[in-house]
């Protein structure tokens, strides 16, 4: 069954985008492996801007233990495809697909399985006990991150030190969204976790983030010049990727998908228009943020292919080391790179009390985080 024309009218959006979403929405629901399909994000929440793109959540039956996304233009509109194996919502829900799915306009749905869930976690979605298992995942990655960090700094490479720590106390502040309840946003990350800093009364922990990510010192001509730098790493990377298509195709099914929806035309295009947009509203800090973001998960994925086609084991912990030797032959992109992340000012001192300051802040949001929740949404 179909309901892409009642529920598109019903969630206003513009007349373009409605024609193209109910053509796409009609061939993927052809499609023997599609047994839902809904729109999540900025669309669906209202938000959207001229620059953002669409988001679909697509049930999927092939189950490769993984989600992964792939992007696609339809009708001059930029979509990701967000495949989400089926299984995932018959078990237990794994927590990052919550907010997929509570803020989901149903678009297609075969057997009932996609609304079925879509109303259970209308219900669930703010509930104490849902937002405690949200906000122990973020306080996992926390601690991946900072032992990753800690890994790095005994073996002196300071510059992926530095870089896990700021990523560790990223996912200490994802604890406070998840209290506060307000929505995840790629393109309005900073300005979230702001305000729900101040509304929890921990504005220190984002000032101390922001401090550490270095974007205290961004400004608008800083800002403008980063969509060039971005678009100069990604064309280095996509040539080699271009070059290596075999050995590309043979990486784990995790690396090769992000890979290609990365390196994708599409998403080059959508990023640097979407940066370009918050640039002009004097959104500095955030478009810096959502740039970085997108170049440290490009290149994480881009050191596991080069290492594959120079044969190398590469150690994760120490990334950006890792990176500096996988680039001899390309020295340039190396330095674009670090440039880019704000790397080049890193020394044994600094790494340190960054780990200190990581570690004794994800402590106290660790030791308040029941408390926060009890004091926020109730439950015992």
């Amino acid at each position: 069954m179909v309901f892409s024309v009642k529920l598109i009218y019903v969630i206003g959006l513009p007349e373009k985008l409605r024609k193209t979403l109910e053509k796409t929405v009609k061939e993927l629901a052809t499609r023997k492996d599609v047994y839902g399909v809904g729109i999540f994000g900025s669309w669906s929440r209202g938000e959207a801007a001229a620059s953002s793109d669409v988001d679909l959540f697509l049930l999927d039956k092939e189950d490769y233990g993984y989600d992964y996304v792939e992007r696609v233009e339809r009708g001059g509109f930029l979509i990701d495809l967000h495949h989400v194996p089926k299984r995932w919502i018959q078990g237990p829900i794994p927590p990052e697909i919550d907010q997929k799915l509570y803020e989901m306009q149903i678009l297609y749905d075969r057997d009932w399985a996609l609304t079925n869930m879509n109303l259970s976690m209308a219900k669930a979605y703010c509930s104490p006990e849902r937002v405690d298992i949200r906000t122990q995942a973020h306080v996992v990655e926390s601690d991946i991150y900072l032992s990753r960090a800690t890994s790095a700094f005994s073996r002196n490479d300071f510059r992926s030190s530095h870089l896990f720590a700021t990523v560790a106390l990223e996912n200490t502040l994802k604890v406070l969204v998840e209290i506060a309840s307000e929505p995840f946003s790629n393109s309005r990350f900073m300005e979230t976790a702001e305000s729900c800093a101040a509304k929890l009364g921990i504005r220190s922990l984002f000032e101390e983030y922001v401090n550490m990510a270095d974007y205290i010192r961004t400004d608008k001509a800083h800002a403008q010049d980063m969509p060039t730098l971005f678009k100069t790493i990604w064309n280095d990377i996509n040539a080699v990727a271009k070059a290596n298509l075999p050995t590309l195709e043979s990486l784990h099914f995790k690396v090769r998908t992000r890979l290609n929806y990365y390196l994708n035309t599409a998403f080059l295009q959508g990023a640097l228009k979407r940066a370009a947009t918050m640039i002009e509203a004097e959104k500095t800090i955030e478009a810096t943020h959502y740039l970085s973001n997108i170049l440290l998960n490009v290149v994480e994925n881009y050191a596991w292919l080069k290492s594959s086609i120079d044969r190398i084991k590469i150690d994760y912990t120490t990334l950006i080391r890792s990176l500096e030797g996988l680039e001899e032959e390309s020295p340039t992109n190396y330095k674009n790179i670090t440039a880019f992340l704000r790397l080049d000012q890193i020394d044994r001192v600094t790494a340190a009390k960054e780990i200190y300051r990581t570690r004794e802040t994800m402590l106290r949001v660790r030791g308040d985080r029941k408390l926060l929740i009890k004091k926020s949404l109730g439950g015992d």
